[in-house]
């Protein structure tokens, strides 16, 4: 076929003609050729096909999809899940439509909806995450405005830290699909589960928990839109995710994406495969284990720091996964002004509450603290400096 057609820039201009990378053990991934030039040029909307051939490979290993031929299913790269996150919101909502969420929630998301004008209704959370019994309460409530979907994170929820049984995750279909309603299922710490269980065991001979299904794999009415990431395990300024789900309903999504930026950066795309071709799957699956074990450790870390500092003023839920521990301060009501004004002038950042609810205003009696990069000295200065904030404000509460 001679092409007279698109409007494709001539990739022999393209003054890029190589890259090297070195990988964290020595080893060097280089691209160049045939992959630069991909990589470099216009490329279809829903991404490179070796990369999604990659993607659709690991969908089908880590949630076998219940799906009854690979046709039915089909997976889009977006740049990062909060991407494909915003094209999915602006596919399925119109203004006046309801969307349900945990309460709290990721600010991204909340962010992301409130310029769209829809009813945002938030859902209540226990241990377990999102509480199903609310939902289907609420869905009953909410009748009178069109409720189109659910948005939740199941693993290492942002902010609570939570992680949903399989349990938890069935019942939420079941109402979910009785509701006829879709389920976004928003999954950036997929990989960074780790368990519930404290351990004082070092890296080696180390395996990753069991996972709970995840509701990809137990969507039987296909009513899920899973997003994934490639920040927390590989780069977050690399820009990569992927939506999966229906066929039909991500041929919609990368339409709205080829109208807006086109195509995610196949650059990035290009430098991912490169250095997951490197790695083969079992490279993959190494980096993944040490990418939990040292959040594991990171998690036992700043639960042995909170017992020893803030034991009595406290309570918290041990994260199975992700970079968050949950706390509520138990004598304060609300954590905004401690956090926002007595923490910083202590030199301590942390994030109240309030922050990630869907109605901002209300007061809470929660934090938000971060174990991915503070050292151990770090850590154990910040919560010292807040325990120490804490029994002033519980001082002057007495007077």
């Amino acid at each position: 076929m001679i092409s007279l057609g698109a409007g494709l820039p001539n990739a022999d201009l393209f003054p890029l003609k190589k890259i090297s990378l070195q990988l964290g053990d020595g080893t060097d991934v280089v691209m160049e050729g045939s992959d630069i030039k991909v990589a470099l040029q216009y490329s279809n909307s829903y991404g490179l096909p070796g990369f999604r051939e990659w993607i659709r490979t690991r969908q089908a290993l880590d949630h076998r999809p219940p799906y009854a031929s690979d046709a039915e299913w089909n997976v889009c790269v977006t740049s990062g899940s909060q991407h494909g996150l915003h094209k999915a919101f602006s596919m399925l909502l119109d203004e006046g439509d309801t969307i349900f969420v945990e309460d709290p929630t990721y600010p991204g998301a909340l962010a992301s909806l409130r310029p769209l004008h829809v009813n945002i209704v938030g859902v209540s959370m226990d241990e377990d995450g999102m509480r199903a019994d609310q939902l289907d309460r609420l869905l009953e409530v909410h009748r009178a405005a069109p409720a189109k979907c659910v948005y939740l994170i199941p693993t290492g929820q942002n902010p609570t830290g939570c992680t949903m049984s399989t349990e938890r995750r069935r019942a939420i279909l079941e109402v979910a699909h009785r509701h006829r309603i879709l389920i976004l299922e928003d999954d950036p710490y997929f990989n960074l589960y780790y368990g519930r269980s404290l351990s004082s065991e070092s890296a080696e001979g180390f395996t990753i928990a069991r996972r709970p299904q995840s509701f990809f794999e137990l969507d039987q009415h296909h009513i899920v839109l899973r997003f994934d990431s490639l920040s927390k395990v590989l780069s977050s300024g690399l820009r990569l995710g992927w939506v999966t789900g229906p066929s039909f309903l991500v041929e919609k999504l990368q339409l709205h994406q080829q109208a807006s930026c086109l195509h995610a950066s196949g650059l990035s795309q290009g430098v991912a495969l490169a250095i997951l071709n490197q790695w083969g799957s079992a490279g993959w699956s190494e980096h993944v284990r040490l990418a939990a074990e040292f959040y594991r450790a990171r998690r036992d870390l700043i639960v042995r720091l909170a017992d020893k500092h803030l034991s009595g003023l406290v309570e918290y839920t041990v994260p199975a996964a992700g970079m968050f521990l949950w706390i509520r301060l138990t004598h304060v009501a609300d954590s905004r002004a401690l956090i926002l004004q007595e923490a910083v002038s202590a030199r301590v950042l942390m994030v109240p509450g309030a922050l990630f609810q869907v109605n901002g205003q209300s007061p809470s009696s929660f934090v938000r603290a971060s174990f991915s990069l503070a050292t151990e000295a770090e850590m154990d200065t910040a919560l010292q400096r807040v325990a120490d904030l804490l029994r002033a404000h519980q001082q002057r509460c007495a007077q």
